[in-house]
């Protein structure tokens, strides 16, 4: 059978399966957090918008945010009991976000539900407006609301929905035993999104380093001749949206463009799964499955109510087994440092990677040798070299218009295959908020 792949990338950690091993045979466990706090920026558009106070009493699933514009989403709570405090927290973004903090009274007390119907019989009419209110948003890590997803422009004709099972991402193995431990799930969110799209095929993208999820997904969409699961190399980052669409349908996703652009929506296998309880069973995205993993006692694989701390993320796995050096929201090629354990679970975060004092550190950074590595390992053919050339002499309109910055999409690989430890990356993320910020001022 051919394996589906793309131009560029890298194998990080491939002689140690990407860090994966610490996890990958451990099922998923169910962890009920005793506070969270809850971001109401997790999603990207305007942060909701708190409708409870102080001292309320909240039910599971209940709406506690109200969406704000056009592409908001609601939030919901994650855990019944009592807020105790609503006020803007240091999280992850570079100003503080407002956040709901609940304290669990155990009673896993839910609001009544009210689903659609089946995967077949739900009204495909209501699908799109079942997703919104239930919050979802993308759960791969962009964060973008789901039902602005799936409603591309009249001008735009999507024929294929792709969902990424590719879990490319170092240490993590979240999305893996989603696939292994329910993969009905998946493939009914598939069908379901179809259904609201009026999308006549459907592929699921599974890198090869995986093979009891292809096994399981295969099994569980057997008999729907519209979904075909396909077998991609493992290479990272096979997971991009990009790279999906040019490896599994051949179609280039035009610069500036969107997958729409090439007649494809790209959602989350977490986020399909997602999709399936909000309309079969009326659920609002409350938890996701996190991989706890790297230097912690017990790294696991925890279904958590979003907003959960990263401090009784570690503990439910048996806290530190080393001094932390850095705590990455993610894995570790495209996650975010935390700033402190405070910090909470989103809709977005699929791993709690932990590395001790002498992994975080970070080599001095050497002169360039021109080896050429960093293009060839780029995935979307831009020059990194003169990309880090023109952001040291401040050139930022040579990034933005000649050299495409704004393409870039910070998947890390050039700063990893780098001989000369180049702070690729990180510069290339500086010069875009740069330009963004210059561009909002003007």
């Amino acid at each position: 059978m051919s394996k589906f792949s793309f131009r560029g990338g890298i194998h990080p950690l491939h002689d140690t399966h990407e860090g994966k091993d610490l996890t990958r045979n451990k099922p998923v466990r169910a962890y009920a957090s005793k506070i969270v706090t809850i971001p109401m920026d997790m999603h990207i558009g305007a942060p909701s918008n708190p409708i409870v106070k102080k001292g309320e009493q909240v039910l599971l699933g209940q709406v506690i945010a109200e969406a704000v514009g056009g592409i908001g989403i609601p939030v919901h709570a994650s855990v019944s009991g009592t807020v105790t405090d609503v006020s803007a927290k240091i999280m992850m973004r570079k100003v503080p976000s407002m956040c709901i903090t609940i304290e669990n009274n155990g009673l896993d007390e839910w609001i009544p539900l009210n689903p659609l119907g089946s995967v077949e019989s739900a009204d495909s009419t209501k699908i799109i407006q079942a997703i919104k209110a239930a919050g979802i948003c993308g759960m791969g890590g962009a964060c973008f609301p789901t039902h602005i997803k799936m409603s591309p422009p009249p001008d735009k004709q999507v024929d294929i929905i792709i969902l990424n099972g590719a879990e490319c991402e170092t240490y993590l193995t979240a999305d893996f035993r989603l696939m292994l431990e329910q993969p009905q799930k998946v493939v009914d969110g598939l069908r379901i999104a179809m259904r609201a799209m009026n999308v006549k095929r459907g592929l699921i993208g599974i890198e090869d380093n995986k093979p009891e999820a292809i096994d399981a997904i295969k099994k569980a969409a057997a008999g729907r001749d519209d979904i075909e699961v396909c077998t991609l190399k493992t290479k990272y980052p096979q997971g991009g949206e990009k790279q999906l669409i040019k490896a599994l349908i051949n179609k280039e996703v035009p610069a500036g463009g969107l997958p729409a652009d090439a007649g494809a929506v790209v959602l989350n296998v977490a986020t399909a799964a997602a999709i399936r309880d909000a309309v079969v069973e009326g659920m609002p995205l409350i938890n996701r499955i996190t991989t706890v993993t790297g230097k912690v006692k017990e790294p696991d694989n925890l279904l958590l109510p979003i907003g959960t701390l990263v401090n009784e993320a570690v503990e439910a796995c048996g806290g530190y087994s080393q001094e932390p050096g850095k705590i990455f929201f993610g894995g570790s090629m495209t996650g975010i440092c935390a700033p402190n354990e405070e910090a909470s679970v989103t809709k977005a975060n699929n791993g709690l990677v932990v590395f001790n004092e002498k992994e975080a550190i970070i080599p001095p950074e050497d002169n360039c040798i021109r080896c050429s590595r960093c293009i060839y390992a780029c995935p979307v053919y831009l020059n990194p070299y003169a990309m880090k050339k023109a952001f040291d002499m401040d050139k930022m309109d040579v990034l933005e218009n000649k050299l495409n910055v704004k393409e870039c999409i910070l998947c890390g690989a050039c700063s990893y295959i780098c001989p000369s430890h180049q702070y690729l990356t990180p510069a290339f993320k500086d010069a875009k908020d740069i330009i963004a910020a210059r561009r909002v001022s003007k």
